[in-house]
């Protein structure tokens, strides 16, 4: 019984914390629940969902409310610590994405570096890296009427759930390519519940029509897809250079400042590190 009321708690308590890394750049929901050793699982019962109806539906139950609980608390903790401390809490963050590298690697199955290693890695980094560049509203899938527009809003739903549930890329970002940002906060402070209802919906759609070949690829292919996936989590990291760390480090920095910013990036760096380390330590393989 305690076991299971742990194992219970520790599920909420991940999900809690993919929920509310989902604000931080470079931090997707996806980069998280790797890190923490539940994407597999999450995965499978998303997949599989029809297999075990009662206890997919539990377990999932138990990451949505640790999720929706860190969406609603923490998240705004971390936005406002981000707008009053980006460097520390930003090096924090890539101090847990390094953190949670050792867990993955072990998924590899591999005992020795391979050149092949370094192809399925680099290939997973550039995907990321390349998304990173690809121009705000360089798509624009938010005009049309009629069945156009449903055949957009479904589109933009699958595209949205690629976002969540592959790691390293980024939800807001996609949104913005798609020209669908502005319109999505619209729909959102304007309470459409019949725009927001529908691309609810599309995104289930896409999420189920995509973790059965993440799935198959996962388990037929391990070795090379979690070489992928480490590109993927560490290509992620550039959204936190390029969108915090470098806009908050000042132009006149001078040698004091470098110290002292040395010192709590180390310190905050370490800290990050650890945690997620313990973490990933929990790891339901």
């Amino acid at each position: 019984m305690k076991n299971n009321f742990k194992d219970d708690l520790l599920t909420i308590l991940k999900g809690y914390i993919i929920g509310s890394s989902m604000s931080v750049p470079g931090v997707s929901g996806g980069t998280m629940a790797i890190l923490l050793g539940i994407y597999d699982k999450l995965i499978s019962a998303v997949s599989n969902f029809l297999k075990d109806i009662k206890g997919n539906t539990i377990f999932l139950v138990k990451v949505c409310i640790g999720a929706g609980a860190g969406i609603c608390s923490l998240s705004f903790l971390i936005k406002w610590l981000l707008e009053k401390f980006p460097l520390p809490v930003s090096v924090f963050f890539l101090g847990a994405v390094v953190g949670g590298i050792p867990a993955l690697y072990k998924k590899t199955k591999e005992t020795s570096l391979r050149i092949s290693s370094g192809i399925y890695f680099l290939l997973g980094f550039i995907i990321v890296i390349s998304i990173g560049f690809i121009p705000a509203g360089s798509i624009n899938i938010s005009i049309g009427s009629g069945i156009t527009h449903y055949l957009m809003l479904l589109l933009t739903g699958i595209i949205i759930a690629l976002a969540l549930v592959l790691p390293g890329i980024s939800t807001s970002h996609m949104l913005l390519v798609l020209g669908m940002y502005d319109t999505m906060l619209a729909a959102i402070t304007g309470f459409d519940i019949v725009f927001i209802g529908l691309l609810g919906i599309a995104t289930l759609i896409g999420v189920f029509l995509i973790t059965k070949p993440i799935e198959w690829t996962l388990n037929t292919f391990p070795h090379q897809t979690y070489c992928a996936i480490i590109g993927f989590v560490l290509g992620s990291t550039a959204d936190i250079f390029k969108d915090k760390i470098l806009p908050a480090i000042p132009e006149s920095a001078g040698v004091p400042w470098w110290i002292s910013f040395g010192l709590i990036s180390i310190a905050a760096f370490i800290l990050g590190f650890m945690a997620i380390k313990f973490l990933s330590s929990f790891q339901e393989d």
